[in-house]
């Protein structure tokens, strides 16, 4: 019994790291964030997305060309 619980969570936790996956994929595909104040466009590194501050529809994160820590919505590419 041990065993099929062991298994099964470790089936859970893997769906849940391909989920995550995708998701970032999927921003890198089509969204991008734009600094409220220097307007400069950007696509995080995945290491940045995975580990900044998770804010509503948005995340904190700090701006590479002005350095600012700001919040910042996912903008769709054009």
């Amino acid at each position: 019994m041990e065993d099929k619980l062991f298994w099964a969570a470790i089936a859970l936790l893997a769906l849940v790291i391909l989920w995550a996956a995708w998701r970032y994929w999927r921003f890198y595909q089509r969204e991008h964030f734009v600094c409220p104040q220097c307007g400069h466009r950007w696509k995080p590194p995945l290491g940045q997305m995975v580990f900044s501050v998770n804010a509503v529809e948005g995340k904190v994160l700090r701006c590479p060309h002005c350095g600012e820590k700001v919040y910042v919505e996912p903008v769709k590419d054009r």
